[in-house]
């Protein structure tokens, strides 16, 4: 960065994205989930004998499937640490951005989301991905 006779500098990082990390591209297996509700209610996760994959491709597609059957595929932009799915995954997220993190061999998506569709109770929701083997 270079400011020649100026009051003042701003650099701006460039903004991560699914781009610059190759990591970013495989497929997903679902692991775990935790909630927090607002009004303290428990969050109705899905079933443990479900297996979800989510495949998140070089093209910026993805691919949602429970127990190997395709549930939905899309778009998505990842920017930063934020997500948005088109159509999105879940389905009573009240956002159409959420969080990601990516640790290692973990992707981690948190949400807000409605309990159930006709609450207004809302959830942080974290679920937890490993890369598949």
């Amino acid at each position: 960065m270079a400011c020649f006779f100026t009051a003042s500098c701003q650099y701006n990082e460039p903004a991560i994205t699914h781009i610059t990390n190759p990591d970013f591209f495989t497929t997903w297996v679902f692991t775990e989930e935790e909630a927090v509700c607002s009004q303290g209610s428990t969050f109705p996760s899905g079933s443990q004998e479900e297996h979800i994959e989510l495949k998140t491709l070089i093209n910026s597609s993805y691919e949602y499937t429970v127990n190997g059957e395709l549930q939905q595929k899309g778009t998505f932009i990842a920017l930063s640490e934020k997500i948005t799915f088109s159509p999105p995954i879940f389905p009573n997220s009240i956002d159409i951005n959420s969080t990601y993190v990516l640790t290692g061999p973990n992707l981690v998506i948190t949400t807000t989301e409605l309990l159930n569709s006709g609450s207004t109770e809302t959830c942080t929701v974290k679920r937890k991905y490993s890369r598949k083997r």
